[in-house]
């Protein structure tokens, strides 16, 4: 599923209502689901952390079995290539992954700054 991280929650969580309305599980804790996030290889670190302490953490908090590479691909010149991260659990405990990763992204990589919001901010000095 590709799109804005809210399009790809609500196509996922449509084919989820969907499997379930349809009697291939019984309730929402019965399937394991496997997303594929990726990530700027540039990244992959921040969400390892020191000794693999930030990914051990995310999967405490959130239930899920996050995977990465073994050997995750070295960003090229341009820093523009992108690394899979797998997250395995039950569905929320995946969406809440997948949040949390795109987070800790943005905190690294704010978006740009829009011209709407630069002229605010010059108001404001």
């Amino acid at each position: 599923i590709v799109g804005t991280p809210e399009g790809q929650w609500k196509a996922q969580y449509m084919i989820f209502e969907k499997m379930r309305e349809e009697g291939f599980m019984c309730g929402t804790d019965d399937v394991r689901l496997t997303v594929e996030l990726l990530v700027a290889s540039s990244q992959v670190g921040r969400i390892i952390g020191k000794g693999g302490q930030n990914v051990r953490e995310l999967q405490r908090v959130t239930g899920s079995v996050i995977k990465l590479p073994e050997h995750a691909l070295a960003p090229p010149s341009g820093g523009d290539e992108e690394t899979p991260v797998h997250i395995i659990g039950l569905f929320y405990s995946v969406q809440s992954a997948q949040r949390r990763i795109r987070a800790m992204m943005l905190s690294t990589n704010p978006p740009p700054i829009t011209k709407k919001q630069k002229a605010a901010k010059e108001q404001l000095q």
